[in-house]
């Protein structure tokens, strides 16, 4: 029971210190335990703490039990080679028996508000990483032309302040006997469970892993400004007014052929560059990180650091103003110094392209209050 000497005030002063995972086991304390961690109040206290844990998350696969197994794990940002709570399963990613390609392509989209979006296959799901809850969301309705096949490549997650909606897009290629066509842009709210198709004329959007980022109350992706001369640039998608922008990427980026990842360093976007990564005998893998510095204005766009060389598939994202967290050639997560040529393995493996890592704030935010449908715990 609650000590009744205690005003419930300095009860949730007291409890919005409390780790999440601790917090999870309180609410079986009792029943009144149960209903104060769960209301509206406390998880808005909770979730406006001057205090919060960040946490990195990484969805990769690992050989438990003598069987390939889809997990998501949690690192400490400070120290990202130590785990902090408990692998979570992925059951349904593991149910599904898919070939190495398509796990490649599982993705984490987000984090808003310590939720993240994980597409798996052609269902779309939810999660709380924290309270472990998974979450379908209704597929769109999408009708194409005989003959055409619609093909989801890439994906967006984001959350609407003035609604307290959480959105997901979902860009589709429709094809012709496997020839790209055009792109279909589909978005789903959560505060009516459904989805509207979105008609605008838009640049082709290229799928490049670990690019996507919510930033600013926008989803941000690779796209080709001029469908002829492929000159890159950044495809905006304000989650609160659903208008589209275009970003300019900076004009001495590397040149088109190269990859690219999207991050945020220092409450600015930041965009990575780095060849792709041919077998050589000498890496020469030199990564470039560039800052916008006014976000919208292409001139503030400054080179902050040139890294390298490394050999490395994919950057994913920034971590203390100190180490860049790579998967590197071999499948391995890495970290890349930003000052020093130096490289830090992590003791953490994946199938080639299959990492996936963001840094996230725990939330007591439970997707039964925000999505109407059945869920499904890992």
């Amino acid at each position: 029971m609650v000590n009744p000497q205690l005003p419930e005030d300095v009860i949730i002063e007291i409890l919005i210190r409390v780790p999440v995972k601790s917090i999870v086991k309180l609410r079986c304390v009792s029943r009144t335990w149960r209903d104060l961690i769960r209301s509206p109040i406390f998880i808005h206290r909770y979730q406006n703490r001057e205090r919060k844990q960040s946490v990195l998350l990484v969805k990769r696969y690992t050989t438990r039990q003598y069987e390939d197994e889809a997990i998501l794990s949690f690192h400490n940002p400070d120290f990202p080679e130590l785990l902090v709570s408990p692998y979570l399963s992925i059951p349904v990613l593991n149910d599904l028996n898919l070939p190495t390609n398509i796990y490649s392509n599982v993705r984490i989209y987000g984090p808003c508000n310590g939720l993240v979006c994980i597409p798996v296959y052609n269902i779309i799901f939810l999660c709380n990483p924290a309270l472990r809850e998974f979450k379908p969301l209704p597929p769109p309705s999408i009708t194409c032309p005989m003959g055409y096949r619609i093909l989801a490549f890439e994906f967006g997650f984001g959350f609407d302040p003035n609604t307290g909606a959480y959105k997901v897009m979902q860009i589709s290629e429709i094809r012709e006997d496997f020839y790209e066509d055009f792109h279909r842009f589909d978005l789903y709210d959560s505060a009516s469970d459904s989805w509207k198709h979105i008609d605008e004329e838009l640049p082709k959007i290229t799928s490049m892993p670990s690019f996507q980022t919510f930033f600013g109350g926008a989803i941000h992706w690779y796209a080709a400004k001029d469908n002829i001369n492929d000159y890159p640039c950044i495809l905006c998608f304000d989650i609160r007014t659903e208008a589209f922008q275009l970003l300019d990427f900076p004009d001495d980026f590397p040149k088109a052929e190269d990859l690219a990842s999207l991050t945020v360093l220092n409450e600015n976007l930041a965009l990575i560059g780095f060849p792709l990564w041919r077998e050589e005998p000498e890496p020469s893998q030199v990564i470039e990180i560039w800052v916008m510095k006014q976000y919208g204005v292409k001139e503030s766009w400054t080179k902050q650091f040139v890294i390298g060389p490394y050999v490395v598939i994919c950057p994913f994202l920034l971590l203390n103003d100190e180490w860049l967290l790579v998967e590197s050639d071999n499948g391995q997560l890495g970290l890349c110094a930003h000052h020093e040529n130096k490289f830090k393995g992590l003791p953490f493996y994946g199938f080639e392209l299959s990492l996936s890592a963001v840094v996230y704030e725990e939330s007591l935010i439970s997707l039964n209050d925000i999505i109407s449908s059945d869920c499904e715990n890992g």
